[in-house]
């Protein structure tokens, strides 16, 4: 083993994993998002509670490899300053920039520098900042169906589904 593979196995990374301190779905949420990588299996679920477009509580469930939980523990982590929604979405896309080598590690995700060597390991770190960015996405708008259009209904993921346990 190199010493760059080492030091990925041997990192503050799988010290998150391990421990999972904020592994849990939220028992009320006002948005969801879920992931899911085809190549390796990894699955990640990440639930949202907001108030006034300000992320005030974040949970997760991951079925995944030591990089996506520690990916998503550090979600979590960052989430619990409460950032407002499109810091959550920059935060993402600093998440991928910094894997491809094109931006320093943001604050707090340090870590994540010693993935961005492994380009087949990328995906798993993405994961859970995926899921969180679907939940995102999916608080205010509705796909209409047939035109692709989307329509803004204020409704909370919560809402439209119990709407759609009314209607089936």
């Amino acid at each position: 083993m190199d010493a760059e593979t080492r030091d990925l196995f041997e990192s503050s990374l799988l010290r998150l994993a391990k421990d999972r301190a904020r592994e849990g779905r939220l028992p009320s949420f006002d948005a969801t998002g879920s992931r899911k990588n085809p190549f390796c299996g990894d699955e990640v679920t990440v639930d949202l509670r907001l108030s006034a477009g300000v992320l005030t509580e974040l949970g997760y469930e991951a079925r995944a490899c030591s990089l996506c939980v520690a990916s998503a523990e550090l979600l979590a982590q960052w989430a619990a300053l409460g950032p407002n929604l499109d810091a959550l979405l920059a935060r993402e896309q600093a998440v991928k920039a910094l894997l491809r080598g094109e931006a320093p590690p943001p604050e707090g995700l340090e870590a994540l520098a010693s993935v961005a060597p492994f380009r087949a390991r990328h995906k798993c770190v993405s994961l859970p900042w995926e899921a969180a960015v679907e939940a995102v996405r999916a608080v205010d708008t509705v796909d209409t169906g047939d035109t692709g259009d989307t329509v803004d209904t204020g409704d909370t993921a919560e809402t439209r589904a119990a709407k759609q346990g009314q209607d089936g």
